[in-house]
């Protein structure tokens, strides 16, 4: 895992020192080596940049930029493809020679043989950057789960790429300048939704896509098209024989995730997700699993005792870092700082990833993507209850939901269920309104622009798939994955997540969503195929979501430093809101801290110090 940066550029003394800039911006990202290269192209200068996290062939052999002996390709490559012995046995059958036993080597080869055709074959996840020096070409690509970030921005003269949205602005070419769009964005879902970026100008890569950057004599010539395959059907007819396959498919995707030549360690709230990386995890492993656990002094918000019972029926080596309001408020300024973009959610895979980088652990396995695929939001629930509405004619609904704002509108749960109850009842009113931070209206009030698009669906007949779809093209891609990737990073921690596998997700993707979604029992597909192994402790517990107890720390010794921010009319006038209107919000929490999500005063401080430690403003 890697930092990956580079250009075209017409104004060739700006390469080098831009170059730089984003190589030790990203310095944090790979800490084990780094490198430059660069070449002519006509009248433009090309370079790429790289700072390495060494997983697999710690040796010199994996050094990068890399490039092919014949000297036509080089590539800045950032990721994990967990099939790179397959390909890499096929490539050698073809007579392709290798120099080092990393996947860099074999995707780098898998190009030169098969072009952009070769990217439907890798399975993992991954970022690069590529110049053929035959067709003159510069190609980016990102896996089609989007796990990997790659952002860029380009004008006439000039294009840069790179992991994160702050080494572009390192390179002195990108302006400091926020885009509204990004803004409402973030305000209406609490993380930007790509391709938009919080900064005007700096696009997100579409996952599963390859971008292509000629330089000619008139300026830039880019192109972006699809690479990624639709989910194919599962050939299963039958629940039970779903359930026997999906095991099986599981265990093979934590045995690839497995693969690393340092230690590995797993992510282990004590959840039905977590539990089930572990147990899969103990199957396929000789070597002692290390498992962390974030605890709280706040018993309803810690998962010690759940955590415990699973670390003890695996067997596992078990660390646990208790967190508090002070030793937060010590860790604030930095894990603010390490945040790529503004996120609402991005502290606590903050303070997890440096117990685990902290304990030697270079790589850790997340079970992020198990809620997206099995069930395990309100999201789905609320589907299925809104088919049910939905035979109540909308005219109807409508008028129920105005009686009920008028008697009963206190909370914003209140209101998101009225906001249900007269929606199209679609998959998308399911989610949005599931995922909604501010609502429309609140957004305009806050920055006077218009709030963002509601996500398109899938077009799935199948209500729960069709959610399952958009809260992974969501949620996961833009909230979780994104978070998982800077904040770990931060800490120069590799995060893989068997879940999001394209073998994994294109399986059950082809499942009828009623086999997911049952009363009494959390993601029943999921518990079906490993409940020999998930002990009762697990999936009988209440849900928790990993999150710190904010609402009781920000009226406690959080409260001042969010008052700071959000009664600083200069400080939130230049993240482009309304101070007075934030003023508000932050004063109907602090009065109301039972009815009032703390998530929205804390994502207006989240934006407001971002915008004030990235210099970037309206």
């Amino acid at each position: 895992m890697c930092g990956i940066a580079g250009l075209v550029t017409r104004d060739g003394s700006q390469a080098d020192r831009a170059l730089d800039s984003m190589r030790e911006s990203l310095s944090h990202r790979g800490p084990d080596s780094c490198g430059d290269w660069a070449t002519p192209c006509r009248e433009w200068t090309v370079g790429l940049t790289h700072t390495r996290l060494a997983i697999l062939d710690l040796s010199s052999a994996g050094a990068q930029p890399m490039r092919t002996s014949d000297e036509r390709l080089c590539i800045t490559y950032n990721g994990e493809v967990y099939n790179f012995e397959d390909i890499r046995e096929s490539l050698a059958g073809a007579g392709v020679k290798f120099s080092s036993h990393t996947d860099t080597e074999v995707v780098l080869a898998g190009y030169g043989r098969w072009g952009c055709r070769a990217l439907p074959k890798l399975r993992g996840m991954f970022a690069f950057g590529l110049w053929d020096n035959v067709s003159r070409q510069l190609v980016l690509a990102r896996d089609p789960l989007g796990i990997k970030p790659l952002y860029y921005y380009h004008s006439h003269d000039v294009f840069v790429f790179a992991s994160e949205v702050r080494a572009l602005l390192a390179s002195g070419i990108v302006p400091r300048t926020l885009d509204p769009a990004g803004v409402t964005s973030f305000l209406s879902w609490g993380s930007v939704q790509a391709p938009n970026t919080i900064v005007r100008g700096i696009r997100s890569l579409r996952p599963g896509c390859v971008l292509t950057v000629r330089p000619e004599a008139d300026g830039l010539h880019i192109g972006e098209e699809s690479f990624a395959e639709s989910a194919v059907s599962s050939g299963a007819v039958r629940r039970d024989e779903a359930v026997r396959q999906l095991r099986g498919i599981l265990r093979d995707s934590v045995r690839r995730h497995m693969i690393s030549d340092v230690p590995v360690g797993v992510f282990l709230s004590g959840g039905l997700d977590s539990t089930a990386v572990v147990a899969l995890a103990s199957e396929v492993t000789d070597r002692p699993l290390k498992t962390f656990t974030v605890t709280f002094e706040e018993k309803e918000y810690s998962e010690s005792k759940h955590a415990s019972a699973v670390a003890s029926r695996f067997g596992t080596d078990h660390q646990e870092l208790c967190l508090t309001e002070a030793s937060l408020l010590d860790m604030l300024p930095i894990a603010v700082a390490a945040m790529d973009q503004p996120t609402m959610d991005g502290t606590n895979t903050y303070v997890v990833s440096k117990a685990v980088r902290d304990a030697g652990i270079p790589v850790a396995l997340s079970g992020l993507g198990g809620d997206e695929l099995f069930g395990g939001y309100a999201s789905f629930r609320r589907a299925r209850q809104m088919q049910i509405a939905a035979t109540v004619p909308r005219p109807l609904r409508r008028a129920m939901a105005a009686c009920g704002r008028m008697v009963l509108n206190g909370s914003v749960s209140q209101r998101k269920f009225w906001q249900l109850l007269e929606s199209g009842a679609t998959a998308e009113d399911a989610y949005a309104v599931s995922r909604q931070l501010f609502d429309a209206s609140e957004v305009h009030k806050l920055t006077a622009h218009s709030p963002a698009a509601q996500p398109a669906g899938a077009n799935d007949p199948d209500i729960l798939n069709s959610v399952s779809r958009l809260e992974m093209a969501g949620y996961m891609a833009n909230t979780l994955l994104r978070d998982t990737d800077c904040m770990s990073m931060s800490h120069a921690l590799e995060t893989r997540v068997p879940f999001v596998d394209s073998t994994v997700v294109s399986y059950v993707s082809s499942l009828p969503g009623s086999w997911k979604l049952e009363a009494g029992r959390p993601k029943p597909l999921l518990l079906d195929s490993l409940g020999d192994l998930i002990p009762d402790i697990v999936w009988k517990r209440r849900k928790m979501g990993f999150t710190f107890p904010f609402r009781k720390w920000m009226t406690g010794e959080l409260r001042a430093e969010i008052d700071s921010e959000l009664t600083c009319r200069e400080r939130t006038c230049a993240a482009s809101l309304d101070p007075d209107v934030c003023r508000s919000v932050w004063t109907n929490f602090q009065q109301h801290p039972d009815r009032v999500r703390w998530s929205r005063p804390w994502s207006l401080y989240i934006l407001s110090r971002w915008c004030r430690v990235n210099r970037v403003s309206p």
